[in-house]
């Protein structure tokens, strides 16, 4: 369980990291040998002998499950670095890594130089990463392990407001990860582990260092009540792991014998050096057989890339327009033999966006949710139709209707009628204003940006992921319609638009807007739909079910007028659209909550810039 913290540097400084723990492990063996100067060496034969064989059969059981342990963690970091090593193989490759690091010391030289043996396709520097990144969350976990067990068993091995500091440190994290996940220093990018990576690190780190305090607890002669020990155990632990020595020798037992004066010296020494045959000796000689055993050489292969973007012939072809927000977003093609949909990844989710391409959603849910899994995130679907929503619902998963979809069937929209005399007030006073549309088919790039820029001004920064956000190569593959005045351009609206439907998306316009330009543009569009016989989506606005809970009434009200989304209904419902739910679901509650909030916060998260490629600068995930 010995993790180093850092990747050797270069020159004096990585010198002396490999030289201070031989320094630091020569001081407290002497220090040891002074304080057990006087012991006889017949006495820890003697506690040697009284332990019984059940007990070495129960620590070599503890050491099996937390080196299996530790092989799990393995796998939650490649899934974080999206190593694309199989999750038996990042397993295995850990615990020998593990075993040897601990017992040789060098615990970053020795675990990187096992895993790039053991997984060669990794290369140095990514088996390094891995190794970096094992090492620090596991010292992070353990902080919190020691922290809780001192709190609640041994307030007296620890300053509570030590532990008190420790726990809050470590509860701030998940905030971190849900609303800074990326962290960017000149050309690094750190990238925190997603909130289901970091519990699923504490909790393997916990069931490792218990079944390793278990397998001590049963060698040790004389042992107190495991309760007591744990506390003690991961103390002198950690003196091991920040003193750097192989397997914390010296540290580890200078800091049991203080930490538990109880115990005789002779039962303590005896009790330690079983454990470190069992715990240390016997996992680091498996490991060898299995990091050196002769391997035949691998084949030259190119580098599997992945393929981010969706052909333009399936978003031709969507059930929904809006899957054309496929071309900025970053989604990505999630499917089976039986059906197709658009991913897109968050920090915490992997949400598949909208109904699928082709097929239902019913096959889709397995794969959404392995694929969800080899990435540390929880699976989400994000504004599918009550019909996906059923097959969703059967299958077990949780939904919240979310939004409500405006669509207008072509041939049903009429100006008469009193539904739409707010909408022929507004379309009048536009036409008195002297404003003019017109369906551009060469974009008047320069105009529109400068109106985004206004309305940015205005407005704050445009949601993206689930809505557009200008761009010139974005918008051209659109259709765009412009409102002029005088001949200058003062506003513009543009749908996306395929074979079975046009949607509303990006609503841009300058300060001094006349009345009535925003409806005039999208009658505009409705005149157009009708010609061409396809329905038009004003996109979604906020949900308004028939019976819901008082207070998620109140909810949905409040955010509803934080967000804008008041004018934005009154707006759309000018138009008397038709409202089609639209749902969200998850597999569990919590992740239905912790997917909403991490889509939320994504959306308003700034973007890249158009020109910046997602892979640009090293990153360290």
């Amino acid at each position: 369980m010995t993790r180093a913290m850092q990747i050797p540097g270069g020159g004096a400084k990585r010198w002396l990291r490999y030289v201070a723990p031989l320094l630091v492990g020569g001081a407290c063996l002497w220090l040891l040998a002074q304080r057990l100067d006087g012991l006889d060496p017949a006495e820890i034969r003697q506690d040697l002998r009284v332990v019984a064989a059940w007990q070495w059969l129960a620590a070599l059981a503890a050491t099996a499950l937390s080196f299996w342990s530790l092989g799990r963690y393995d796998g939650v970091i490649h899934r974080h670095l999206r190593t694309g090593i199989d999750e038996l193989q990042a397993q295995l490759s850990g615990i020998s890594a593990i075993a040897l690091a601990q017992m040789l010391g060098l615990g970053v030289l020795t675990g990187t130089l096992a895993r790039w043996r053991l997984l060669p396709r990794l290369g140095p520097l990514r088996a390094a990463q891995v190794t970096a990144a094992v090492s620090a969350s596991f010292l992070v976990s353990w902080a919190l392990v020691t922290a809780a067990a001192c709190l609640l068993l041994a307030p007296a091995l620890l300053p509570q407001w030590l532990a008190l500091l420790a726990l809050a440190g470590f509860l701030t994290l998940p905030a971190i990860a849900l609303f800074v996940p990326e962290l960017k220093v000149a050309r690094l990018r750190f990238r925190f582990p997603s909130l289901q990576a970091m519990a699923a690190i504490t909790f393997f780190a916990l069931i490792d260092t218990s079944a390793a305090c278990f397998a001590l607890w049963v060698l040790l002669p004389g042992a107190p009540a495991f309760t007591a020990l744990l506390p003690a155990f991961l103390l002198a632990l950690g003196a091991g792991l920040f003193a750097g020595t192989p397997g914390g020798i010296g540290p580890f037992e200078l800091a049991l014998l203080a930490l538990l004066p109880q115990i005789p010296e002779a039962q303590m020494v005896a009790g330690i050096l079983a454990y470190r045959l069992v715990y240390y000796l016997a996992p680091a000689l498996l490991a060898a057989a299995h990091v050196f055993r002769p391997r035949p050489p691998l084949p030259v292969t190119d580098r599997i890339r992945v393929a981010r973007g969706v052909p333009d012939l399936l978003l031709d072809h969507a059930p929904r327009a809006e899957s054309g927000l496929a071309r900025q977003n970053g989604a990505r093609l999630l499917g089976t033999a039986a059906s197709g949909g658009l991913c897109l990844d968050t920090p915490q989710t992997l949400t598949l966006l909208f109904d699928p391409l082709s097929g239902s959603l019913a096959p889709l849910l397995p794969r959404l949710q392995a694929a969800a899994r080899a990435s540390n995130r929880m699976p989400v679907v994000y504004k599918c139709s009550a019909r996906q929503a059923v097959a969703a619902r059967q299958a077990g998963w949780h939904l919240l209707h979310l939004a409500d979809e405006a669509v207008i069937a072509p041939g049903s929209f009429r100006l008469d009628g009193s539904r739409h005399r707010q909408l022929r007030r507004k379309l009048r006073n536009a036409a008195k204003a002297g404003v003019t549309i017109r369906h551009e088919t060469t974009l008047p790039l320069a105009e529109m940006a400068r109106l985004d820029s206004e309305w940015k001004e205005t407005h704050g920064l445009a949601r993206g992921l689930s809505t557009g956000r200008y761009a010139p190569s974005y918008v051209q593959k659109q259709r765009v319609y412009c409102a002029r005045r005088e001949g200058a351009l003062i506003a513009f609206v543009t749908f996306h638009e395929n074979r079975n439907q046009l949607c509303l998306d990006l609503m841009r316009h300058g300060t001094g807007l006349a009345d009535g330009t925003m409806h005039a543009l999208v009658a505009a569009a409705l005149e157009d739909a009708e010609r061409l016989g396809l329905p038009l989506s004003l996109a979604a606005m906020p949900a308004s079910p028939a019976t819901e809970p008082p207070l998620t009434r109140r909810l949905r009200r409040h955010i509803a007028r934080r967000s804008g989304g008041d004018g934005l209904t009154r707006f759309k419902e000018s138009f008397a659209p038709r409202r089609q739910p639209l749902y969200m679901a998850a597999p569990g509650r919590l992740s239905l909550v912790l997917g909403a909030l991490d889509l939320a916060i994504a959306m308003r998260r700034p973007a890249r810039t158009a020109e910046e490629p997602l892979s640009s600068g090293a990153r360290l995930d």
